[in-house]
């Protein structure tokens, strides 16, 4: 998602209506005539976290933005990222009443959703967020993720240098 996209939002969607954006999901689209449509996290100047869906349509160079939905974090009972064991997009959002099936545009821009929305609980909301259905490694917190392969082949490179080292030592 360019960051063209993202500013062209805050001016002319939230920041009209007092609201600061904090992250947009572009999501998938089925072909070339469908609008595109996004995600977007905001706050309010109360305070309260947005989530809206915002369909974006252009005709004839004039810009069309639709508000689809737009929910309160805090009405989010869960988000489902459907199967944690397959590289998919495809992630639902389970609010009071409705559940909502959506695609994201990459399987990374549907972790840093989630991500985001963690973050955003947490800090408002004080609660964190329900979810499932998501690989662990990938949505902590850290920066750094941990793959076991990983750390099994850097323990095998540091006993093979110090075998060599010391086999190198005897000579």
């Amino acid at each position: 998602m360019s960051t063209t996209v993202k500013m062209n939002l805050e001016k002319d969607v939230f920041r009209i209506r007092g609201e600061r954006l904090v992250h947009v999901l572009q999501l998938a689209s089925l072909s070339k005539d469908d609008p595109e449509n996004y995600i977007c996290t905001s706050v309010t100047s109360e305070n309260d976290v947005c989530i809206t869906w915002l369909r974006i349509r252009e005709e004839q160079s004039i810009i069309n933005y639709e508000r689809k939905h737009t929910w309160l974090l805090k009405e989010l009972a869960l988000i489902d990222g459907v199967d944690a064991f397959r590289d998919n997009a495809i992630f639902d959002l389970h609010f009071e009443n409705d559940i909502y099936t959506l695609e994201a545009y990459s399987t990374a821009s549907k972790y840093a959703f989630l991500r985001c929305i963690r973050e955003m609980s947490e800090e408002y909301l004080q609660r964190d967020l329900q979810w499932r259905n998501f690989d662990h490694d990938f949505v902590g917190n850290s920066n750094s993720f941990l793959v076991i392969d990983d750390i099994m082949l850097s323990l095998r490179l540091c006993i093979e240098a110090i075998s060599f080292g010391c086999l190198f030592s005897c000579f």
